[in-house]
C-alpha cells in the first residue's frame, strides 16, 4: 500500500506483525482496498458533519415491522395494567391516556383512584 500525505506515528497497538496481519485479512478476506477505505472514511467524515449541523439522520423503519399500535389498542394494553394487580409504577399513565380509558369504559373512576391514578 502507498501512504498519502505525510507520515505520522502510530500509536503502539497499531504497530508490529498483528497490525499487518489484520490489513492483510482485510485485504484478502474482505477484499478491501486503501481506496475503498478512503470512500468509507469520506461517508462516515459526512455523516458525522450532518450530525454536527443539528440534524439527525432518519431511522428507517425495519422491514416487516408492526405498524404501531391504535389508540383503542394503546387504551386497552393500559386498561389491562390498571385493572390487574400487578405493580403499576407512579406516572405510567398519562392524563390523556386517564382519559381514553375512561371514555372507552375500560376503567372505572374508581379503579384509577384505587391504583393511584389522577
Amino acid at each position: 500500500m502507498k501512504r498519502r500525505g505525510t507520515p505520522a506515528t502510530l500509536p503502539a497497538w497499531w504497530q508490529g506483525w498483528p497490525a499487518r496481519t489484520h490489513v492483510r485479512r482485510w485485504i484478502d478476506d474482505l477484499v478491501l482496498s486503501e481506496d475503498r477505505f478512503m470512500e468509507r472514511a469520506a461517508r462516515r467524515d459526512a455523516q458525522a458533519a450532518a450530525g454536527a449541523s443539528g440534524r439527525k439522520p432518519k431511522r428507517k423503519r425495519m422491514h416487516g415491522a408492526a405498524p404501531p399500535p391504535s389508540p383503542d389498542e394503546l387504551a386497552a394494553f393500559y386498561a389491562a395494567k390498571v385493572n390487574s394487580d400487578e405493580y403499576l409504577p407512579n406516572g405510567m399513565i398519562s392524563t390523556a391516556m386517564r382519559a381514553a380509558m375512561l371514555e372507552r369504559r375500560l376503567v372505572t373512576p374508581e379503579r384509577l383512584r384505587m391504583r393511584g391514578v389522577q
